[in-house]
């Protein structure tokens, strides 16, 4: 019986190294290149093969799409619920972010999977105009430079695949020079420390406002040094991915 566990436990891992490519195939290999904006990513995965989700969609205007999405649970079913959802935005004309929402949970409703549920946020950048909508995602974050202050944007929406028609709420606003978006997963905000206090969303506001002096690539390694600090060693429990935008 010990040959038949060891075989379960080969079998068992490959599927995950299977599961774990596939995300990684699903990631963007480059970020899109434009003069006005810095641009940087962060995902890593917790043990199991989570299903977070990020990705760029450049528009032969110029505007961009950028998307991150954590879809429920682990391993293959969550990988899936990823790539129907990739396919469904790669297959949409370009649209305001609330509708692509709206096609997209009607897209995932249809194919059905169950209890599942893929949590997605869409931002649009155009010049110095920024729209946002989201399906049940943490809020975003602007740092202004005019004023230097971060602000917290929750945009309420419920995930997609849970109803069947939904519309989306959207929030158009400005993007200038120094501006910075962060688009976050909840595994950043809900790491754990040894009390068990979560890392939480007013600390990444913070270590935004301070460090907003920095490129993307550099503010995404501050906050996850303090977050490395807060776990202490332990694992965290959940993916995290970071989207940082930054407006030259």
């Amino acid at each position: 019986s010990s040959d038949l566990f060891k075989a379960e436990n080969e079998r068992k891992s490959s599927e995950l190294e299977a599961a774990k490519d596939l995300q990684n195939r699903l990631l963007p290999k480059e970020h899109p290149v434009l003069d006005h904006l810095d641009i940087a990513t962060y995902l890593r995965t917790s043990t199991e093969v989570g299903g977070d989700y990020y990705d760029f969609f450049q528009q032969a205007d110029g505007s961009l799409y950028a998307i991150c999405g954590d879809a429920t649970g682990h391993g293959t079913p969550s990988g899936m619920l990823v790539s129907i959802t990739k396919a469904g935005i790669i297959g949409l004309p370009q649209m305001p972010p609330n509708q692509m929402l709206s096609a997209l949970n009607t897209v995932v409703k249809k194919v059905d999977l169950g209890i599942l549920r893929m949590s997605l946020n869409i931002a649009y950048l155009k010049g110095n105009q920024l729209t946002l909508s989201s399906a049940g995602m943490p809020p975003y974050f602007i740092y202004r430079a005019e004023n230097q202050i971060t602000e917290e944007i929750m945009l309420s929406g419920v995930p997609l695949g849970s109803f069947n028609k939904v519309a989306y709420d959207e929030l158009t606003t400005t993007f200038n020079k120094g501006d910075i978006l962060a688009i976050i997963s909840d595994g950043l905000a809900e790491a754990p420390n040894a009390k068990g206090e979560l890392f939480d969303y007013a600390q990444i506001q913070s270590i935004i406002t301070e460090n907003s002096h920095m490129n993307s690539k550099t503010l995404i390694d501050e906050l996850m040094s303090q977050a490395d600090v807060w776990l202490d060693g332990a694992h965290n429990p959940d993916d995290i991915t970071i989207v940082i935008i930054k407006h030259n």
